[in-house]
Order: C-alpha cells, then structure tokens, then sequence
C-alpha cells in the first residue's frame, strides 16, 4: 500500500513539473528596439531593447516565437 502511495506521488510531481515547463517553453525574448552601428560599408545591428512574449494563448505560436 505504501508503494502504491509513493507511486501516485511521484506521478503528481512529474505531471506538475511538466505542465510548469510547458509554460516556460510558450515564452520568448523578441527585440522590440535595435541601433545600427558602424560606418556605410560596415554595418552591424544591436538590440537595445528585449521584451518577453507570451505565445501560450496564440494559435500560430511558432510565428509568435519568432516575433511575428
């Protein structure tokens, strides 16, 4: 009886710990702000400024992680 109870424990860990990363998985960094740098010939870009996205509640979220 207590193996049954230790199993069904372990198994609400593992079902919480994987809902919570799913979540982590539905965010990103998007740059929102960017600086060129450099002169005509050389030129580089800068993010100045991140932002954190949430894509969980999108239906495209793969277009969402890409800052679309």
């Amino acid at each position: 009886m207590v193996t049954v109870l230790k199993w069904f424990t372990i198994l609400a860990l593992l079902i919480t710990l994987t809902a919570s990363s799913q979540e982590k998985l539905d965010e990103v960094w998007v740059c929102v702000r960017w600086q060129w740098a450099g002169d005509v010939f050389n030129r580089k870009v800068y993010c100045v400024e991140w932002v954190k996205k949430d894509c969980s509640k999108r239906l495209y979220k793969d277009l969402c992680k890409l800052g679309v």
